[in-house]
């Protein structure tokens, strides 16, 4: 959720998009997703439940909400949060608004975008950009060309081609977290991205917006999370694994090198493969496939 820079009426609102208000016209003092909106916010609906908004971006009304009907509430969001929160781009240094302390270590050319904290005792090896609204924890390592809080890779499509999804979010990374070198961490749409204390995050590695990596969970290299992942205290992510997006990944759960998630995954478990399956049925479909060119043979012969 992102506080708007002062509050507006939800007609305003709907008269800088061109759009239509129904229900009681209502001050606006923030932006969140569905989900986490309250009373004094705006949330953009594609499809299901409305949530506790008080101001509704969707294509059509809802009796006794106050809505503003767009074609698209994604592109209306869009262009509600470019003019509500200007891009700040890093300075290639510190920027001034940027909390560091006294007792971390930033290697040269390091570059702080607004808004930024870095904790105690943590270091930030050569070529590590923290966009703007990242905040690191304490005693955290951060290796070199690591980017933390870029945009998240989120596209709308329209008559003239694709339109991009301002992200206004942030990252969060908690005490004691290591993220490798050339990672990359996207900021949050609405909300934050985090990193949970004690996680270790290898070189190489992509995760998308809005996604959260729990307590002292590990991502070998080249993993690669798309947007709204979650992923458990204690799981491990061998190298190469891919997660589609908006998936969940158990406490403790293990998944092996190269598997392809599209599906939750219980917590505690095993799995493996492409696509991801528990390791017994994996194994099993593995030691069958060196039998497969000769029953497609056997097929073809006795087919005739």
């Amino acid at each position: 959720m992102r506080t708007l820079p002062s509050p507006e009426l939800a007609s305003t609102i709907a008269h800088r998009l061109g759009a239509e208000l129904h229900g009681v016209d209502r001050e606006v003092h923030g932006v969140a997703t569905r989900d986490e909106a309250t009373s004094s916010d705006i949330a953009f609906l594609d499809k299901g439940d409305p949530g506790a908004a008080g101001v509704l971006l969707c294509r059509k009304p809802f009796e006794g909400r106050t809505t503003i009907i767009v074609p698209s509430p994604i592109l209306g969001l869009a262009e509600l949060l470019g003019g509500w929160f200007p891009e700040a781009l890093p300075g290639g240094a510190i920027h001034p608004t940027a909390r560091v302390h006294p007792a971390a270590l930033l290697h040269p050319n390091v570059s702080i975008g607004a808004e930024c904290e870095v904790g105690e005792g943590s270091v930030l090896f050569p070529g590590v950009v923290l966009y703007p609204r990242v905040r690191i924890g304490r005693f955290v390592r951060v290796h070199a060309n690591a980017v933390l809080g870029a945009d998240g890779f989120r596209y709308e499509p329209t008559a003239t081609g694709l339109r991009r999804i301002p992200h206004v979010g942030g990252v969060v990374v908690g005490d004691g977290a290591e993220i490798g070198a050339n990672t990359c961490v996207d900021r949050g749409l609405l909300g934050d991205t985090v990193i949970g204390p004690g996680a270790k995050i290898d070189n190489l590695v992509q995760v998308g917006h809005n996604c959260v990596i729990g307590p002292h969970a590990v991502l070998v290299s080249q993993v690669g999370l798309s947007g709204s992942v979650r992923v458990g205290a204690g799981a491990i992510l061998a190298g190469q694994v891919g997660v589609a997006d908006h998936r969940n990944i158990g406490d403790g759960a293990r998944l092996g090198a190269r598997t392809a998630v599209h599906t939750d995954i219980p917590a505690g478990e095993t799995w493996l493969g492409e696509p991801a399956r528990p390791v017994r049925e994996a194994m099993k479909v593995y030691a069958a496939l060196k039998y497969l060119p000769e029953l497609v043979k056997r097929l073809g012969r006795d087919g005739g």
